[in-house]
């Protein structure tokens, strides 16, 4: 969360310099901040934080500074000043809220797509049955094939005869 401007209020004076240059020096290090950058970055493919990240990425940075043999001083805040707590609340609530949305979301999709299946197979059966009643609409009268049929054999007949 930090102070809100710190980094632009510093930005005239502050420059960036690499960890080599703080050999052989004593640093104080702000370990929650550290803490919220681990949790923040290590992610596996899923998205969600790798085991012991947080852990093994703090040794990590400890192991080069003591490399450079920096002497660390590591800092951990107490609890959220009182400044924060109300933007802490704020930002619970939101979390809070948009989980009860995606929760709303998914349940309203899952009963959608349990109740889809029965949905197509009720319009798949009245499509046979319209489908049903436009074929007996359009059948031919036997009598009509019986008279073609007929007509057919007399031709025949004729044709025998010739020979």
């Amino acid at each position: 969360m930090g102070v809100q401007g710190v980094w632009e209020t510093l930005a005239p004076v502050g420059r960036r310099v690499s960890v080599e240059t703080l050999a052989r020096k004593r640093l104080a290090i702000d370990a929650s901040i550290w803490l919220v950058q681990f949790m923040k970055a290590m992610r596996d493919k899923k998205g969600e934080m790798a085991r012991n990240a947080h852990l093994l990425e703090f040794f990590r940075r400890i192991c080069k500074l003591l490399f450079l043999r920096t002497k660390p001083a590591f800092v951990f805040d107490g609890g959220t000043p009182a400044l924060k707590r109300s933007n802490v609340i704020a930002r619970r609530r939101q979390r809070e809220n948009a989980l009860a949305k995606i929760r709303k979301t998914a349940e309203k999709l899952l009963l959608n797509h349990s109740l889809r299946p029965k949905e197509l197979a009720n319009d798949i059966e009245n499509q046979r049955r319209m489908n049903d009643s436009r074929v007996r609409k359009t059948e031919v009268p036997n009598h009509h094939l019986e008279d073609d049929g007929e007509a057919l054999r007399g031709y025949d007949q004729e044709m025998l005869d010739e020979l």
